[in-house]
């Protein structure tokens, strides 16, 4: 019945389009935000065992609730986002509606075939959203890349679910931590399954679309892509490693490896950008590159630390691309060379900017230090003697994030018009709204444990 009724009111949504109005735009990220209050409120107040299973292949858990609740959120921003007076603002809800349905469909599914098919299907919304909306004509060699390293290295797991089947008789997620739970994979079958998963998030060395996809994505694109898009890698992983624990025991330390080894080449990396979006783009392999090691020890408090991180990263990440674009309207590049010392000209977006980058570097009272510090703590629990590289890494971490901000704000600007466009009210909101999560998340974080 739940699913029943979210896909009338998508459809009835959908139809409100032939009305070409602002209100109408209006009335979309309303309701997307209305929808992730009653979805806090009906967590928050009721115990969750009892709407558990929403149908026969869907059904909701502690690690699908918040992702669901993002996604509407980061959905809401997006229409937000979006500028009323063109003429394709249409088409982009459209398209906004099918990427929400397949987002959510994705989180509940307790099918692993369901799951499969909602994975794949979220690269076609995205894949629209940088071929027809991206502004540069090298969006053409992004969205290869991109289809590229999903398609290739996720039909293999295709044929792999197909044998799983074949073993077990049953595709449902509860059934098969059963069956599967003692189950050890090969190497291979190993790479197979969850490959595909390893490189939505990215892991290093095939990251290389992630960087590619921000830069040639529109705002909206770059703000789904880094808010939702990359943690169904990470739900991904939380759904199979509990299906296949012995082999993700015997495997975890070789991932684990490349993570650990990515995250102090990548926070080098972002140190000499030149581009703002490719920084930002940059930090956030940094990012799911210290979840993934938290994920591959196996601890609880390590899942629970990248799902405090997985939530406060979409906010602050996807703010942090939208900054960039309020930027790159004004000055026409997305350059740090070109965009310096703009304090002056835009002194009003110069807190939001301070308030994004704080986050962006773990600093104490925003939910990303809460989710760092687990994570941390969980890595030098299973080696101490990474110590080492966790210190490098966090202070690069901070390094970078000072670098951003500083640039941008201070010295003598490569611009030098006497006049800006000042920042509209809705530009403020859209920050705000992504700010605000970050920060009142803090006051209950019994939700995530």
């Amino acid at each position: 019945m739940f699913m029943m009724k979210f896909f009338f009111m998508m459809f009835f949504m959908s139809l409100m389009l032939i009305n070409e109005s602002s209100m109408v735009l209006m009335f979309y990220y309303n309701t997307m935000f209305l929808m992730s209050f009653m979805m806090i409120s009906m967590f928050m107040f009721k115990d969750l065992s009892l709407w558990e299973s929403v149908s026969m292949s869907f059904g909701l858990n502690y690690y699908s609730i918040y992702l669901i609740i993002l996604s509407a959120w980061i959905i809401g921003l997006m229409f937000l986002s979006l500028d009323f007076f063109l003429k394709e603002v249409n088409r982009q809800v459209f398209v906004f509606l099918i990427l929400l349905i397949v987002l959510v469909m994705f989180f509940l599914s307790m099918d692993l075939m369901l799951f499969y098919l909602m994975f794949e299907i979220s690269m076609i919304p995205t894949f629209m959203l940088i071929i027809y909306w991206g502004s540069n004509p090298e969006r053409l060699s992004a969205t290869y890349y991109l289809m590229m390293y999903m398609l290739m290295i996720s039909f293999p797991l295709l044929v792999l679910v197909f044998w799983i089947y074949s073993y077990s008789m049953t595709l449902k997620f509860m059934c098969l931590e059963l069956v599967l739970e003692k189950y050890v994979l090969g190497w291979v079958n190993y790479l197979i399954i969850f490959f595909p998963f390893y490189i939505k998030m990215p892991m290093y060395l095939f990251h290389l679309w992630l960087p590619k996809a921000h830069v040639e994505a529109p705002v909206y694109g770059s703000m789904i892509l880094a808010g939702v898009l990359l943690k169904m890698g990470s739900y991904g992983l939380v759904r199979l490693m509990k299906m296949m624990v012995k082999t993700s025991v015997m495997y975890s330390y070789q991932i684990f490896s490349v993570g650990v080894v990515g995250m102090l080449l990548v926070s080098m990396i972002c140190l000499v950008q030149i581009d703002m979006k490719s920084l930002v783009a940059y930090s956030s392999v940094v990012h799911m590159n210290l979840m993934l090691c938290a994920f591959m020890t196996l601890f609880k408090l390590g899942v629970s630390g990248s799902y405090v991180m997985m939530v406060s990263h979409g906010l602050c990440s996807s703010g942090l691309f939208y900054m960039v674009n309020l930027y790159y309207s004004r000055t026409k590049s997305r350059l740090l060379i070109l965009n310096k010392g703009l304090v002056s000209k835009l002194m009003g977006l110069m807190l939001w900017w301070f308030f994004l980058c704080m986050a962006n570097m773990s600093f104490p009272f925003s939910l990303n230090f809460l989710g760092e510090i687990f994570m941390i703590m969980v890595i030098l629990n299973w080696d101490k003697y990474i110590y080492l590289y966790m210190m490098l890494i966090c202070f690069l971490s901070g390094a970078y994030s000072l670098y951003l901000y500083s640039y941008v704000q201070h010295g003598k600007g490569g611009y030098h018009e006497s006049y800006f466009n000042f920042s509209f009210m809705k530009e403020f909101l859209v920050l705000i709204i992504h700010i605000y999560p970050l920060l009142l998340l803090l006051l209950n974080l019994m939700m995530f444990m």
